[in-house]
């Protein structure tokens, strides 16, 4: 009863951050979007096709860190682009449905291929490698917040282990009520403190700091003075900001908390709104791009996909 509570709780306070985003994101549209501005940035994208390879690439050598990462967790007998194709699935639905249900295509995915991994390790390592992402983000945020010098960083440290603590015990308070959150709290601390996930927390941090090449590009495409710590710090904060992601790919979430990032660092209100909606389209198009080479490449059918999406209810009663 307290884990159903606590998790009612937490769906409150996400409901409520995603209001308060969303009213940010309006705002800042009526006040600072600029069609003008929208178009300088973009046809300069276009016309530097150098600058958006150094995007696409930066982005997808994230994906193929992720996929190792998660190869590196789960087990080497699946072969490599299989995690890869998971993760673009999960990309896709994202950015096609207002809920985060990516990570149940991942579940759905990685379970259509015939090995001896069952469901539940492929659920847990989903799980524990989202942890990981919260964990490395979180860091990002506060280090090099730190480091160029934002004056909230000391007290995002303090939301950042709240949010840690409070995770741990929606885990805690759940695990009677979820058979297999019980097998998992009492695995977390080994897993945490293994020197494999060591490992994988640096292939992690790698693909994040990979990530911010979009916000940096964006910026240059402005003739910003683009500084590459604090591309790194604007992302983490982004994308650690799309835990209230409530609409396809974060939209006006994510323009909403990059907008803010990069006003903190000194870009102005105008280019910082532009800056965010061109980044967002970028990897609008980049997950269509590569959602349609997944689907190609390695298709599933839509009963697989009906079966991914009940895989949590199946996972809870095991």
């Amino acid at each position: 009863m307290n884990g159903l509570k606590a998790m009612k709780g937490f769906k409150t306070v996400k409901i409520a951050a995603f209001v308060i985003l969303m009213i940010l994101f309006v705002w800042l549209t009526v006040n600072y979007y600029s069609w003008d501005l929208f178009l300088e940035g973009t046809t300069n994208l276009i016309r530097t096709p150098m600058l958006l390879l150094l995007m696409f690439l930066g982005y997808l050598s994230a994906f193929f860190l992720r996929a190792l990462g998660w190869q590196m967790y789960l087990t080497k007998n699946i072969n490599f682009r299989h995690y890869l194709y998971g993760l673009f699935y999960s990309l896709l639905v994202n950015h096609l449905l207002p809920v985060k249900a990516g990570d149940l295509m991942r579940i759905g995915y990685l379970s259509s291929i015939k090995s001896e991994i069952g469901k539940p390790q492929i659920v847990e390592s989903v799980i524990v490698m989202r942890m990981f992402d919260l964990i490395v983000l979180g860091a990002a945020a506060i280090g090099f917040g730190s480091f160029i010098g934002i004056s909230l960083a000391q007290h995002d440290f303090y939301l950042f282990i709240t949010t840690i603590f409070a995770g741990l015990l929606i885990l805690y308070l759940s695990r009677k009520k979820v058979p297999f959150l019980d097998r998992l709290s009492k695995n977390l601390l080994s897993i945490l403190l293994s020197a494999r996930s060591v490992g994988i927390l640096l292939i992690i941090s790698l693909s994040w700091i990979l990530e911010a090449a979009v916000v940096y590009g964006t910026l240059i495409s402005f003739s910003e003075s683009a500084d590459v710590w604090e591309s790194i710090w604007v992302n983490s904060i982004t994308i650690a900001g799309q835990v209230f992601h409530f609409t396809p790919g974060g939209a006006g979430t994510y323009e909403a908390t990059m907008s803010s990032a990069l006003i903190a660092v000194g870009i102005t209100p105008a280019v910082a709104l532009q800056t965010a909606i061109i980044s967002h389209l970028f990897k609008f198009i980049f997950s269509f791009l590569t959602g349609a080479f997944t689907v190609v490449r390695a298709p599933i059918s839509f009963r697989e996909l009906w079966l991914s999406l009940k895989q949590k209810k199946e996972v809870n009663q095991t």
